[in-house]
């Protein structure tokens, strides 16, 4: 696709609000051709059959199962984006259900309508952790990396853990080395979107 070309897209969820909402918002932007919406996975794969729309968005929560596969066999060159309520997806998710990216309903309408329009045009909007594979953390690693997410202390989880804080701050920095992450923040947020902890 090039920039000059209109999208089609198809908005999946359970909830009319949040379809009606995206419908709205995105039919607004010049380079939709048209919005269309749907509430489940069975109108939704008879829309996508007819219309092949180039990008469709589907509630996480219905990514899954044999009507989902449906839907991906009523147009297989739409391009896939998983919507959820939490601000990361763990890739190997996205993996399974062959999803180019995801959006959070967390996220601001810009921010939102900037994802979908890269969809659109074909390119990735998967975030640098979903290149290669998934970083290898050892069990301590991610325990520690499961007490940091709880914003508990290096000390706090010295003590928790029965270890000195240096021990803690070796295990820490090894995860952050393997995650490529520069902080804890940094850390704990590739974690998750690997699935690596909750």
């Amino acid at each position: 696709m090039t920039t000059g070309t209109s999208v089609r897209l198809l908005a999946v969820d359970p909830h009319e609000l949040i379809t009606w909402g995206l419908r709205t918002v995105l039919s607004q932007q010049p380079w939709v051709e048209r919005c269309f919406q749907a509430n489940d996975l069975t109108h939704a794969g008879v829309l996508a059959a007819r219309y092949t729309p180039h990008v469709i968005l589907v509630d996480g929560s219905l990514a899954d199962g044999g009507d989902f596969r449906d839907l991906q066999h009523s147009s297989p060159t739409s391009r896939l984006v998983v919507m959820t309520e939490r601000q990361s997806v763990p890739a190997r998710l996205l993996h399974t259900v062959r999803a180019c990216g995801f959006v959070s309903k967390s996220w601001g309408i810009e921010e939102i309508v900037a994802a979908v329009r890269l969809a659109g045009l074909g390119l990735g909007l998967a975030p640098p952790e979903l290149s290669g594979d998934a970083p290898r953390l050892t069990p301590r690693e991610e325990q520690v990396l499961t007490m940091i997410a709880r914003g508990e202390t290096n000390d706090q989880i010295a003590v928790d853990l029965n270890l000195s804080p240096n021990t803690i701050k070796q295990h820490a920095s090894s995860a952050y080395r393997k995650l490529d992450a520069h902080n804890r923040t940094e850390a704990v947020r590739r974690a998750q979107f690997h699935g690596l902890i909750t």
